[in-house]
């Protein structure tokens, strides 16, 4: 008897030992995983550019001018800069090419604006800055002209010139330059130029005094006429100056044409510029 409880009693031992044994395998396996061969750590994950800030100030348009050379024309565009909230940080601004075809040439210059002056000197040549070509707006620009799906120029400004430039009056302004051939003539005899048009902080830039100038060599305008173009522009036509003076038309516009500051702009407006030459 007593040798048979003993027998039972160490079976009994032997299978609480191999249960429990059993029961740690799975924990002993978690805890220690086989190790893993050695080899590159894996690159860290890449960090999303910082959300562009609001432009601390609203431009506006003072001027377009278009200039008439012999087998060009140049494109002058001045985009007035106040201070408002500046604090003194480096901006890049997006500057969408206009129509027709891409320009021969661009660039781009700040310009100080005086004491109470709406616009900068025509001879001031300020100073010139640094362009690159872009396809479309990057994200770290700020919009400016045209819309940021069109090819353009990031146009960067660095926080010491516009330091410079606001110390006349508190207001810069930049100056785009863009020469291109000289537009075929259409059916009516007319030539036709799309200068771009922008918004900031969801406001149009307002539009202050369009122009168009005949340089030494080139061909004399003998009318012009100017409009916003997009699909909600306002068809009244804009005032424009022509130099030299052509004579006056045989018959008054039917509807005459309005300061371009008192035109309603939208952000998708452009501004249309037809012109006929001797």
């Amino acid at each position: 008897m007593k040798s048979a409880r003993r027998r039972w009693l160490q079976r009994r031992r032997r299978n609480a030992l191999a249960s429990l044994a059993l029961a740690a395998l799975p924990t002993l396996a978690w805890a220690a995983p086989p190790a893993k061969p050695a080899g590159h750590a894996p690159p860290p994950p890449a960090h999303a550019p910082p959300p562009l800030v609001a432009l601390p100030m609203l431009p506006s348009i003072p001027r377009v001018r278009v200039e008439l050379l012999e087998k060009k024309l140049v494109v002058v565009e001045e985009i007035n800069l106040p201070r408002g909230e500046w604090k003194a940080e480096a901006l890049d601004f997006y500057v969408a090419f206009g129509a027709p075809g891409p320009p021969r040439a661009i660039d781009a210059q700040l310009v100080s604006v005086g004491d109470g002056a709406l616009e900068p000197e025509d001879a001031d040549p300020g100073e010139t800055l640094a362009i690159d070509r872009a396809p479309r707006r990057p994200p770290s620009a700020h919009p400016l002209l045209g819309r940021d799906t069109m090819a353009g120029v990031v146009v960067h400004v660095k926080r010491e010139a516009l330091g410079r430039a606001l110390t006349a009056g508190n207001m810069a302004a930049l100056r785009i330059r863009t020469a291109l051939d000289l537009p075929e003539e259409d059916a009516a005899g007319g030539r036709g130029v799309v200068v771009r048009l922008g918004a900031s902080r969801g406001t149009p830039l307002t539009l202050g005094r369009v122009s168009l100038v005949a340089k030494p060599g080139g061909p004399s305008p003998s009318r012009a006429e100017a409009r916003l173009c997009g699909p909600d522009a306002d068809p009244i036509p804009l005032a424009i100056t022509i130099a030299p003076k052509p004579p006056p038309p045989a018959a008054p516009p039917t509807t005459p044409p309005i300061a371009p500051v008192l035109a309603v702009r939208h952000a998708s407006d452009d501004l249309c510029i037809r012109f006929w030459t001797l």
